[in-house]
C-alpha cells in the first residue's frame, strides 16, 4: 500500500509529499525551524471563505429581494420609477375590451391592425395570454418567454412578436427591458432564485390601460331584462289563467245548454266539486306558501353565479342547496356575489398548496361547499367591492387631473401677450444699444 512500509520503503517521505500538496511546498530554513503553516491558519483561511461565500449569497438574496422575482425563473429588473410611469390596467376583463374596443371602433386601432397583418380575434387570443402572466391588481410583471406565450394562445412567435407592435403602437402594452443573456451575476442570482442554471431571461412587460383609451371606451352597460321578462311572464301567466276560465265557463255553460241538465243533477253536482276541489287546493298551495321561506333574491343570484363560476358545486339537486349553504357560512349575498366567492374559494386553496378534486370524485358537492365555505372569513371587502373602490379612485384621479390640465392651460398666456412680451424686449435692447452707442 502507498504511504506504508509495504509499498513504499521510505515512509516517513510518502508522509512528507502528503503534507506538502496539503499545506503548500516547505523552504529549507538555516536555524532547522519548521514554516509550514499551522492547522490554525488553515481554519482562519477556511472560516474567511465561508464568510465571503454566506457575504455574497446574501448579496444576491437581498438583490433578488428588492427586484421583486417570483415564479420559476428569473426575470430581468426593472426600476420602480420606470414601472410607476406605466399607468396600471383597469382589470384583465376590462383591458381586454378596452383592447377590443380599440381595434374594432378607431381608425387608429384598426390602421395598426392593418399595418401589422393580424387579425382581430388573434389579436385578442394573444392578449388574452399576455393577461394571464401578468399582475391581478396592476398588469406588471409579464415575464413569460414568447415561446409560452404562443403555447397559451395557439399561435407562432411572429404572430406574438406581431401582437406585441400593436399593443406598443396602442399604448396598451410597454416593454421595460428587451429580452437577453444573462451577465456572470445575474446568473448567479437566477441560481440563488431558483436553484437552477439559467443563461437567458425573456422580455419585462406591463399591460396597461392608458387614460386616452379609458376615456374612449364606452362604459358597460348591463341587461335589465329580468325585471321586464318577469312583467311580460306574470302578464301572460294571468291573460292565460284568465283566457282558461272563460273557456272553462262558456264549456259549462255551452254543455248545459246543450244537454238541458239540471243544475241540480249529479253530472252538474260532479262538475261544481272538482271545480271546487280545485279552487280550494289552489287556494290552500297558495296559503302554505310563507314569506319566511322564500330566499331573498340576492342570495339566489349568488348561488346560481356560483354554480357557474364553479361547476364543480353545480349539484343534480335544487339550486336552494347552494344558497343554504352561503347563507349558513354567514356570506352577505349583497356584497359577495357568486364570482367573487369562486374567487376567494380559488385563491385560498391555491395559497395553501392544494388542488381542486374533479367532480368524480366528489360524493357530496353540497357538504364539500359547507367545508369549503367554513374555512374562510367573509367580513372583509369583497373583490366587486375592492374594484368599486378602486374605479372610484381612477375616477377621481382622472377628474383631478383633468381640473389640473384646465388650470395650466388658464395660466397660459395667449399668443397675442407672448408677441407683446416679445416687441417689448425687443424695444428695450434697442434702447439700451443706443444709450450704449451715445
Amino acid at each position: 500500500m502507498e504511504g506504508t512500509s509495504q509499498g513504499n520503503s521510505y515512509p516517513d517521505a510518502a508522509k512528507a509529499q502528503s503534507e506538502s500538496r496539503l499545506f503548500g511546498a516547505s523552504h529549507h530554513d538555516p536555524d532547522n525551524t519548521t514554516t509550514a503553516p499551522t492547522c490554525t491558519d488553515v481554519d482562519v483561511e477556511w472560516a474567511e471563505t465561508v464568510r465571503k461565500a454566506k457575504e455574497q449569497v446574501q448579496q444576491l438574496e437581498a438583490f433578488n429581494a428588492e427586484s421583486g422575482q417570483r415564479g420559476t425563473s428569473w426575470a430581468l429588473p426593472v426600476e420602480p420609477s420606470e414601472q410607476s410611469r406605466v399607468p396600471i390596467w383597469s382589470g384583465r376583463a376590462e383591458w381586454l375590451r378596452q383592447l377590443r374596443h380599440q381595434v374594432t371602433e378607431t381608425e387608429q386601432g384598426r390602421a395598426v391592425l392593418a399595418a401589422n397583418r393580424i387579425a382581430v380575434d388573434t389579436l385578442m387570443a394573444c392578449a388574452n395570454a399576455h393577461a394571464r402572466f401578468a399582475e391581478t391588481r396592476t398588469g406588471r410583471g409579464v415575464t413569460a418567454s414568447k415561446a409560452r406565450i404562443a403555447e397559451h394562445a395557439g399561435a407562432s412567435n411572429s404572430t406574438i412578436m406581431r401582437s406585441r407592435r400593436v399593443l406598443k403602437a396602442l399604448a396598451m402594452g410597454v416593454e421595460h427591458a428587451r429580452g437577453r443573456t444573462l451577465s456572470t451575476s445575474e446568473y448567479m442570482a437566477a441560481e440563488a432564485h431558483h436553484g437552477g442554471r439559467q443563461h437567458k431571461a425573456a422580455s419585462t412587460w406591463s399591460l396597461s390601460s392608458p387614460k386616452s383609451v379609458v376615456m374612449a371606451t364606452p362604459p358597460l352597460e348591463r341587461a335589465r331584462r329580468n325585471r321586464r321578462t318577469r312583467t311580460v311572464a306574470s302578464a301572460a301567466v294571468r291573460s292565460s289563467n284568465t283566457s282558461a276560465r272563460e273557456h272553462t265557463k262558456a264549456a259549462a255553460s255551452g254543455s248545459s245548454k246543450r244537454n238541458h241538465c239540471d243544475p241540480l243533477s249529479p253530472s252538474a253536482f260532479v262538475l261544481s266539486f272538482s271545480s271546487e276541489g280545485s279552487s280550494h287546493q289552489r287556494a290552500h298551495a297558495r296559503k302554505t306558501i310563507s314569506p319566511k321561506t322564500q330566499r331573498p333574491i340576492e342570495l339566489q343570484r349568488a348561488a346560481a353565479s356560483l354554480a357557474a363560476h364553479a361547476p364543480l358545486f353545480n349539484t343534480s339537486s335544487h339550486i336552494g342547496v347552494i344558497a343554504d349553504g352561503i347563507h349558513k357560512a354567514g356570506i352577505d349575498p349583497t356584497r359577495w356575489t357568486g364570482r367573487d366567492i369562486a374567487q376567494a374559494l380559488s385563491r385560498h386553496t391555491a395559497e395553501n398548496g392544494q388542488i381542486w378534486p374533479t367532480a368524480s370524485e366528489i360524493k357530496s358537492p353540497a357538504a364539500f361547499l359547507r367545508f369549503k365555505l367554513s374555512q374562510l372569513d367573509w367580513t372583509g371587502p369583497s373583490p366587486s367591492e375592492k374594484r368599486a373602490e378602486a374605479d372610484t379612485t381612477r375616477r377621481r384621479e382622472i377628474a383631478e387631473r383633468h381640473a389640473e390640465s384646465a388650470r395650466q392651460e388658464a395660466m397660459t398666456a395667449s399668443a397675442s401677450s407672448r408677441a407683446a412680451a416679445r416687441a417689448a424686449f425687443a424695444e428695450h435692447l434697442a434702447k439700451a444699444r443706443t444709450g450704449r452707442s451715445n
